[in-house]
């Protein structure tokens, strides 16, 4: 059914937004197709209903419950799931949300998308936007442009939908519709540093580092492609994942009062690791887990390590686990205490957290930084930046070190105190998993629903909102 609403690629496919408007001039003609077709005529129903939203519409005007949205399966559904525990949830509007149990035809991609606890009938697949995204990537299409697509259909779709209810509105921030009755009371969910702040940070960067100055190019031309604009001033709440995230909108004109930051949390599975005792060793193991690209500050680190190393000469090793790199910052490893490895197995990856007594990610910003908490979890001592989510995690100088990103020196101390740590007798490893345990997805579930529910208490659409 896919290809029935791609163009032909006859001549070769169309490029950049006329391609897109193929793809939805084509899915247009299907349903309109279907519309004059007998209604027993399963071919395009699925379609048809979707993009009507046929829904069964609810009655009142109160505004007891959210229309929540976003793209594909953000955050693991967390956010629709807490409004759905807590009976907050009028529906969530998403691309495409699985059937359970889903068919047997279904890829596995798809049939991946669901989560335990939030019923399908909660939930309305916008079929267009998954066609129009899976149509241009079959066609090798430039995505960046097809997604700033799809953020505005499902915006617009969840408007629709939380107007017609008479609802009030939780968007994740890509997705904030056009149209907004000035009576909907709106949260927006930012889970990542607006484009403009980061794009500061790189470019600062670049301009310092030999080594990043291409990446940094690339990047900001990237980011300058986002062109989000937000009226905070229609939000009666803001929720962001971090410090650094909530920064970045305050950069952006967000009044402060309107700001909520609200930690991520890991599922109970990641915190019943049992810690063994370790040795003491004068042999300290960092490990490094991310893309080996700018943002992830690996050449910060690289410096860092060879800087100590050419100081105070030591048998400590790092370990950098990394499937994607850029090559001039993976070409300033000249330590041989350095091991630059790809993609790892889920085991291998557990592997190398059991070994490591250290892991180290000195991030010029995050979000949040998941595999932050994932690592504290394994009883890892972490070394990390103020820019991410672990200075809102409240961890004590067992658990955390934090530096400032691009500061080498601090990192290069940080590494040498976290060596000579391990050589004195290591971390206490249960100490620090215990305190990993207090961050987890129910704990990140409440908070969303306390803040909701706050919200929808307090909203008044004649006065100003205060977050």
């Amino acid at each position: 059914m896919l290809l029935a609403v791609l163009p032909s690629r006859q001549g070769g496919p169309p490029a950049g937004d006329e391609a897109i408007r193929s793809i939805l001039r084509s899915l247009r003609r299907q349903l309109i197709e279907h519309q004059q077709a007998p209604r027993s005529d399963p071919g395009l129903l699925c379609f048809w209903r979707c993009a009507a939203i046929d829904l069964a519409m609810s009655a009142g005007s109160a505004q007891t419950r959210f229309v929540c949205v976003f793209n594909r399966k953000r955050d693991f559904y967390q956010v629709p799931l807490a409004l759905q525990e807590a009976g907050l949830l009028e529906a969530l509007v998403t691309d495409f949300y699985a059937p359970d149990p889903p068919p047997r035809w279904l890829p596995g991609f798809l049939a991946s998308r669901s989560t335990d606890g939030l019923p399908r009938a909660k939930t309305v697949s916008h079929w267009p936007s998954l066609i129009l995204q899976y149509g241009a990537e079959a066609l090798r299409l430039p995505m960046g442009r097809v997604f700033a697509r799809v953020d505005r259909m499902l915006g617009d779709a969840a408007g629709w939908l939380a107007r017609r209810r008479g609802q009030a509105l939780y968007c994740y921030h890509q997705h904030i519709p056009e149209q907004i009755d000035p009576g909907t009371a709106l949260i927006i969910f930012v889970f990542h540093p607006l484009a403009e702040y980061e794009s500061a940070i790189m470019a600062a960067d670049g301009a310092r580092f030999a080594e990043a100055a291409g990446p940094a190019q690339r990047r900001c031309a990237e980011l300058a492609k986002l062109d989000l604009r937000i009226d905070w001033s229609r939000a009666a709440g803001v929720v962001c994942a971090s410090g650094c995230t909530a920064r970045s909108v305050l950069a952006d004109g967000c009044p402060p009062e309107r700001i909520t930051i609200v930690p991520y949390g890991l599922p109970a599975s990641e915190h019943i690791a049992k810690i063994a005792a370790r040795e003491s060793s004068a042999s300290a193991q960092f490990l490094f887990v991310g893309q080996g690209v700018q943002r992830k500050g690996l050449h910060h680190l690289i410096r860092a390590w060879q800087q100590w190393q050419a100081q105070s000469p030591s048998d400590a090793r790092l370990t950098i686990v990394s499937y994607l790199y850029e090559q001039d910052i993976a070409d300033l490893i000249t330590h041989p205490g350095i091991t630059l490895l790809g993609y790892q197995s889920r085991e291998e990856l557990e592997a190398h957290y059991a070994r490591a007594d250290v892991f180290v990610l000195p991030s010029m910003l995050e979000g949040f930084g998941l595999v932050y908490l994932e690592a504290l979890a394994k009883g890892c001592h972490v070394i990390g930046t103020v820019e991410t989510g672990l200075p809102d995690l409240e961890l004590d100088a067992e658990a955390v070190t934090l530096v400032g990103p691009g500061d080498i020196d601090g990192l290069a101390q940080a590494l040498a105190s976290a060596a000579g740590t391990c050589a004195a007798g290591g971390f206490n490893r249960a100490s620090i998993v215990d305190q990993a345990a207090l961050w987890s997805e129910e704990r990140f579930r409440r908070s969303i629903a306390d803040h909701a529910q706050r919200i929808l208490g307090g909203f008044n659409p004649g006065t100003p909102p205060t977050g």
